[in-house]
């Protein structure tokens, strides 16, 4: 063989090699302590343009309210460790045989289901901050896994998951496909799952572990808490549809009229 064939071989497979991503749990703290990493995948941030299920016993059941979203508030199989690598690596796939994990109720902090320690603290870490590392010998890490069905009626819809909170750092997988990362305890994290769905049973994992480099910017007075402890839901769009809008009101000199501007953001996934 030619020693310029050789050459491009080479230069092909190396090509090939630094273009594959690795998986999220082969090193994860190329996440957690990476201040230039909070987020993977997500979409923009948006006002809330989803009808939810109101309280009102007039709206309860009228099927318009909640046609398109899909609750996975529940009972969720999980597992708890003490490090992130008492996490069996394979957790997220289809097949893993999670019969002997334990249940959970999402949105809960798993703290408060006897998974950890509660800890109170109003001044410091409770480790030796060393920004942006985290502590190994205990860093509490949760598995989370969920099956459910996606109605019928959604095919053709672009179909969306949202996490409202999750404490402090998490990793998504549907069906087995890494979906996206979020890290920030106190903020939604929504990702466009479609791609990843199918029409029948589909699983849903998550990874959390509650020390992460964004844990130093939540260093305050309130109880160190871990886990899901917000609303998980589905809702399906239309392929195109209003992503975002902003509304302004200019009040004339004497603030009696005033004129109305609104600007949209508008997504076309049919398009793409």
């Amino acid at each position: 063989m030619k020693k310029n064939s050789v050459t491009l071989i080479l230069l092909l497979v190396s090509i090939l090699s630094s273009s594959q991503q690795t998986g999220f749990l082969e090193n994860i703290y190329s996440y957690i302590e990476n201040p230039s990493v909070f987020e993977l995948n997500q979409t923009d941030g948006h006002v809330p343009l989803v009808p939810f299920k109101t309280v009102s016993d007039a709206l309860k059941n009228d099927k318009k309210i909640s046609e398109w979203f899909l609750s996975l508030n529940g009972d969720w199989k999980f597992l708890y460790s003490d490090t992130p690598g008492g996490i069996p690596k394979n957790f997220y796939t289809e097949r893993f045989n999670d019969k002997k994990w334990q249940t959970i109720v999402v949105p809960s902090n798993w703290e408060m289901k006897g998974f950890g320690d509660p800890l109170f603290r109003n001044v410091t870490t409770p480790f030796k901050p060393n920004p942006p590392h985290v502590p190994r010998e205990y860093n509490p890490a949760g598995a989370y896994r969920k099956s459910f069905t996606v109605p019928s009626g959604w095919k053709g819809r672009e179909i969306f998951l949202r996490m409202e909170k999750t404490a402090s750092a998490s990793f998504v997988w549907v069906n087995g496909m890494e979906v996206g990362y979020n890290e920030g305890g106190q903020e939604p994290a929504e990702y466009n799952v479609t791609k990843y769905l199918k029409p029948d049973q589909n699983t849903i994992a998550v990874f959390v572990v509650k020390y992460s480099d964004g844990y130093y910017l939540e260093n305050q007075d309130y109880w160190r808490l871990a886990g899901i402890f917000d609303d998980v839901w589905l809702y399906a769009s239309p392929s195109i549809h209003i992503f975002d809008w902003v509304a302004t009101t200019d009040l004339d000199k004497d603030y009696v009229d005033a004129r109305l501007n609104i600007s949209l953001i508008i997504n076309n996934y049919a398009s793409q």
